[in-house]
C-alpha cells in the first residue's frame, strides 16, 4: 500500500508569493498605456472601469505565475539546487500540496473572467475574444506535451499578448471603439515585456538546458543572446520617440524625460546575465518597464493637452 504523502499547510502568504506581485508591472503598465491612448485620441477613461480592467489583468498575471510554478514543479524543473530563493520557489521549499497551487491559478482566472463581464457588456464581444485568446495562451504556456515555455516563443507571445492585446482591449473598452492601430503604438510595451521574459530566460540558460527547454537564449547561446538583448534595450528606449512623432505626442519632451531613466538603462546594459545576477537583472528590467512606460505615457498625454 502506497503511503500518503504529507504536505505542509497552504497559507495566505504562500498564495501571495505564488501570485508574485513583483511581476505585476508586466500587466499593469499595458492597462495604463491603453488608458493613455484612449485619452490622447479623444476617448474616455472611466475610473471605475479602469480599476476593473486593472484587476482583471493582475488576476490573469497571477494565474500565469501560479500555473507556471505548478508546471515547473510537477515536471521537476524547479529543484532546491537551481532555485536558491525560497520566496520565489514556494512549492519547492514550503511543501504545500501542488494541486492547491493549481486550483489557486484557476481561481485567479475565474475571478478575472467574472470581473471582465462589465467590460464585455460595455464594449461588446471584442474584449471577450481578446481575453479568451489570453486565457488560451496562459494554458499553452504552462501545459501540453510541449508548453510554450519550452520553446523559443516566450518573448514573442508574452510581448504580443500582454504588451499588445491588453492595451488594445483596454482602449476598446474605454474609448468605445476597436482600432488595430493601437498595436502600433503599443510596440514599446510589447518590447519591454518581451525583454522581461528574455532577461529571465537569459539568466536561466543553464537550468533551462538541463530541463530540455529550447528558449530563445538557449538556442542563441549566451554571447549571442546578450548581444541581441542589449540591442533590443536600446531599440526599446528609442522607439517611443519615433511613435510620438507619428502620433503627435510630445516628441520634444520624451528625450528630456528619458534622461531620468538613463542610469537604470546603462546599468541594465552592463549586466552580465547569469544565475548570480538574476535578482538584480529582473529587478532592473521591471523598474525600466515602469520608468520607460510612464515616460511614454506622460509624453502621449502631454501631447494631447497641447
Amino acid at each position: 500500500m502506497t503511503e500518503k504523502k504529507e504536505y505542509g499547510r497552504f497559507t495566505a502568504l504562500m498564495a501571495l508569493r505564488l501570485a508574485a506581485p513583483h511581476t505585476w508591472a508586466a500587466s499593469t503598465m499595458p492597462v495604463f498605456l491603453g488608458a493613455a491612448l484612449s485619452l490622447s485620441r479623444g476617448g474616455g477613461a472611466d475610473p471605475l472601469m479602469l480599476l476593473s480592467l486593472l484587476a482583471v489583468c493582475i488576476l490573469m498575471q497571477s494565474c500565469v505565475n501560479c500555473l507556471n510554478d505548478y508546471s515547473d514543479f510537477i515536471r521537476g524543473t524547479d529543484t532546491p539546487e537551481n532555485s536558491p530563493d525560497s520566496a520565489d520557489a514556494v512549492l519547492v521549499y514550503a511543501n504545500p500540496d501542488p494541486k492547491k497551487a493549481l486550483l489557486l491559478g484557476f481561481l485567479f482566472l475565474a475571478a478575472a473572467a467574472c470581473l471582465g463581464i462589465p467590460a464585455v457588456l460595455t464594449a461588446g464581444p471584442a474584449p471577450l475574444v481578446i481575453g479568451m485568446v489570453g486565457g488560451i495562451v496562459i494554458l499553452l504556456y504552462s501545459f501540453g506535451r510541449t508548453p510554450l515555455s519550452y520553446l523559443p516563443l516566450g518573448e514573442l507571445t508574452s510581448g504580443f499578448v500582454m504588451g499588445g492585446l491588453i492595451p488594445l482591449a483596454v482602449y476598446d473598452v474605454l474609448a468605445g471603439r476597436l482600432e488595430t492601430a493601437i498595436l502600433l503604438y503599443a510596440l514599446p510595451e510589447m518590447l519591454g515585456i518581451a525583454l522581461i521574459m528574455m532577461t529571465n530566460n537569459s539568466c536561466d540558460i543553464g537550468r533551462d538546458t538541463e530541463a530540455g527547454r529550447k528558449t530563445l537564449p538557449v538556442l542563441l547561446g549566451g554571447k549571442s543572446a546578450a548581444r541581441l538583448y542589449r540591442a533590443l534595450l536600446i531599440l526599446w528606449a528609442a522607439l517611443p520617440e519615433a511613435l510620438l512623432l507619428v502620433s503627435g505626442g510630445a516628441a520634444v519632451l520624451y528625450p528630456a524625460m528619458l534622461i531620468a531613466a538613463l542610469p537604470a538603462l546603462t546599468s541594465q546594459l552592463r549586466l552580465d546575465l547569469s544565475p548570480v545576477t538574476r535578482g538584480a537583472a529582473m529587478g532592473g528590467i521591471t523598474s525600466l518597464n515602469i520608468m520607460l512606460g510612464l515616460i511614454y505615457i506622460a509624453a502621449l498625454l502631454f501631447g494631447a493637452l497641447v
